[in-house]
């Protein structure tokens, strides 16, 4: 992305900071990161409030405590030019995975990918028992329930509220599927321990080191959700149809999950891998490749009926 690029709202803020010259590392879901003094990096958002902003450095400290082995984002202040809020934060170290991994040679790869799994696995080991299943920080759509299948359900049918006009277009026998799910969810996912999920685990937001290892996990952010850990594990069907990412791989993570789950972890990805689907089915506006292959999983009658079998 080149500077014409970058919103004139964004380069106001730059300009009030006086940010010369600024140099872009990223552009996210939520914003704009820039190289901003020796040790910090100034994120610009297209959309956050003060609540948002405080109740995501208070959930970032509370991670940070936990003395992981591997960097999270800190934000260091917050502030605001002509309503547009941005933060200051530290600088992380490391080369994003999704850059890194095409470059390793094959035993290099298996290397990362066992360290990217133990990453998530070792965020989730964070247990949050005071919260409410569902919605960490403070987001405009936070929802929460008693029960993880109850806050599962809320969000299934938030999101065909956003985007089930089209999705319904677009899926042979909608309407009996999202029923059959919401069933499937209430009857198999119940679980009593709720663990810190990210929700949005992928290679885009990860850091690798020069030993071939995660030394940052990125945007844990508005996705992030106390419930059930299956679900990032279930992520892993989000390397299906990646370039740089062959059965072999997918196979290795999938087998590092069954070791840790059991085999009832291959239920689980098929139930969760279906709720992601329509969890992110609102791409179709600005991530329309990665929306066709939601619905081709929507459309995929074989996994259905293995949902069937649940039931």
């Amino acid at each position: 992305m080149n500077s014409k690029q970058i919103p004139q709202k964004i380069k106001k803020v730059l300009r009030e900071l006086k940010i010369d010259n600024p140099t872009l590392l990223g552009k996210g879901g939520e914003g704009y990161v820039f190289n901003f003094k020796k040790d910090t990096v100034i994120k610009i958002y297209d959309h956050a409030d003060e609540k948002y902003l405080q109740s995501l450095e208070k959930l970032q400290t509370f991670i940070a405590d936990k003395k992981l082995p591997f960097a999270i984002p800190q934000i260091l202040e917050i502030g605001k030019v002509d309503g547009i809020y941005y933060d200051i934060e530290k600088k992380l170290d490391g080369v994003l995975m999704e850059d890194k991994f095409p470059t390793l040679l094959a035993k290099e790869k298996f290397k990362l990918l066992k360290s990217y799994y133990e990453a998530i696995k070792a965020l989730n080991t964070i247990e949050v028992p005071d919260l409410p299943y569902g919605n960490i920080v403070e987001i405009p759509y936070k929802l929460n329930d008693q029960t993880w299948p109850g806050f599962l359900i809320k969000m299934l049918n938030y999101k065909l509220e956003v985007a089930g006009q089209r999705v319904a277009k677009d899926v042979t026998d909608f309407d009996s599927k999202v029923k059959l799910l919401t069933d499937v969810i209430k009857k198999e996912l119940v679980i009593e321990k709720k663990s810190f999920v990210h929700a949005d685990y992928f290679v885009n937001q990860v850091l690798v080191n020069e030993q071939n290892e995660i030394s940052a996990v990125l945007d844990i952010s508005s996705h992030a959700v106390a419930g059930d850990p299956r679900l990032d594990a279930a992520g892993v069907f989000f390397f299906e149809g990646m370039k740089h990412y062959k059965k072999e791989h997918i196979k290795f993570l999938t087998n590092l999950a069954v070791q840790d789950y059991g085999e009832s972890i291959l239920k689980y990805n098929d139930i969760y891998r279906l709720y992601y689907c329509f969890y992110f089915s609102e791409v179709h506006t600005f991530m329309p490749e990665w929306y066709q292959t939601l619905i081709r999983n929507l459309n995929d009658e074989e996994i259905w009926e293995r949902i069937n079998n649940y039931h």
